[in-house]
């Protein structure tokens, strides 16, 4: 049996998918049903989103979309909401890399994904850090950021792989 607020969730959810134009139901518990929901809710939004970025905008209106985006979610999740975002974006990178195993480009791409992830993480981890002249708090992190770097590196390494392979064959 569903509680009052996790009704109020899933009708919130139900509304937004209707005012999108999308008409949604979930069966099962009512996690199960807020689950669905807040996926084609991703869904519908992500394909507004795709849309708006086709757009052709000025770095700094696309920056403000961007802040919007930000301003929308909860101050104290924002952070979270990135590396979220980015391990979503980045999920299929390795899986592409395994698949085409004797082409660099694919595992430069995840292995810079993997460094992107880990400096997001630790800004995360650190926000404020530098500011406030928290050397313990950085000194922590050390081997996350030297984790990246050696990332960055690879990556960095299989990219001038496939420069040199196209130099080889002139081009």
């Amino acid at each position: 049996m569903q509680n009052a607020d996790e009704a109020e969730d899933v009708g919130r959810l139900t509304a937004a998918l209707a005012a999108l134009g999308i008409d949604e139901t979930a069966s099962g518990t009512a996690e199960g049903q807020r689950a669905w929901l807040a996926s084609a809710l991703l869904g519908a939004a992500q394909g507004e989103a795709m849309a708006a970025d086709r757009l052709r905008l000025s770095r700094e209106a696309r920056f403000a979309l961007w802040q919007r985006q930000l301003a929308a979610a909860d101050p104290a999740a924002r952070a979270d909401l990135v590396s979220w975002q980015l391990r979503r974006a980045c999920a299929p990178l390795p899986a592409l890399a395994h698949e085409s195993r004797t082409d660099p480009i694919p595992l430069a791409a995840a292995q810079a994904a993997d460094a992107l992830q880990t400096l997001v993480e630790v800004n995360a981890s650190t926000r404020g850090a530098v500011a406030a002249g928290d050397v313990r708090t950085l000194a922590a992190h050390s081997r996350r950021l030297r984790e990246a770097r050696r990332n960055l590196q690879a990556a960095i390494d299989n990219t001038d792989l496939m420069l040199d392979l196209l130099g080889s064959v002139d081009l």
